[in-house]
């Protein structure tokens, strides 16, 4: 175990990586790395193309040297775990090359129906450590398998409630723009809003509710990454100050 990580048999690469990113976040507070890294970015921009990405397995070892070269990525978030046993095999790599190379960086977890949300809480908790994460946790809610609509309501309260207590704050929720129409608006319509909407229109949420984040494009070309990634815009009453993790 290095620096709360359980890593597999071989992972040595990775365990002196997480070591060496770990003893650097002791200089100073994360809140002051954090401060470091905005006055250090370009001005907003509103014609930019995106603002940030977002990132899981799929997308494989990443080159964030090339990556931090694009200006237009202010955040990146990237899938820690799902369900009660999955862990990326990714993750760790790409989290902590990412805020090496003076980038924000959050983390997520995809809500399963098929275990209970203790057991899924403790598996990103324990995984996705409070004290590397830059941005708001953020819960990836797609599916509702078995459930009922108030049994996914409650199940996604039930997450939140226990990331609030352990991380101190609520989630961002993530969902596509109809899943979340049909499933859990108005209840979560207060909550940062990371919505899919593959689309040049804007994702419309029911009930007067508003996105924090819209994902656009689940094609995105980024050099140094050798795969298609989601490209994400904030609305435009939105920005970084309202998903920094304080």
């Amino acid at each position: 175990m290095v620096g709360g990580y359980q890593l597999a048999k071989g992972d040595w690469r990775l365990a002196i990586v997480l070591m060496l990113t770990v003893l650097c976040s002791c200089v100073g507070s994360n809140s002051r790395r954090i401060n470091d890294v905005i006055r250090n970015m370009p001005s907003r921009d509103a014609s930019a193309p995106y603002d940030g990405i977002d990132i899981s397995s799929y997308q494989g070892y990443i080159d964030w040297n090339k990556v931090s070269s694009d200006k237009n990525i202010r955040f990146v978030y990237i899938k820690a775990t799902e369900g009660a046993t999955y862990r990326s095999t990714h993750y760790v790599h790409n989290l902590t090359q990412a805020r090496r190379n003076g980038l924000l960086v959050g983390s997520y977890h995809y809500l399963s129906p098929s275990s209970t949300v203790d057991e899924q809480f403790q598996n990103f908790s324990s995984f996705a450590l409070k004290d590397v994460q830059d941005l708001v946790p953020m819960l990836d809610v797609e599916v509702r398998g078995e459930w009922s609509r108030s049994q996914l309501i409650d199940s996604v309260d039930k997450f939140c409630n226990l990331i609030e207590r352990h991380f101190g704050v609520q989630p961002m929720i993530y969902s596509t723009m109809e899943f979340y129409n049909k499933n859990l608006t108005p209840h979560f319509n207060k909550h940062l809003l990371y919505i899919g909407r593959y689309s040049n229109e804007e994702p419309e949420i029911n009930w007067e509710g508003q996105y924090t984040v819209w994902q656009f494009s689940e094609t995105g070309i980024i050099p140094g990454i050798n795969a298609y990634v989601d490209l994400c815009h904030f609305h435009k009453d939105a920005w970084l100050q309202d998903i920094i993790l304080k």
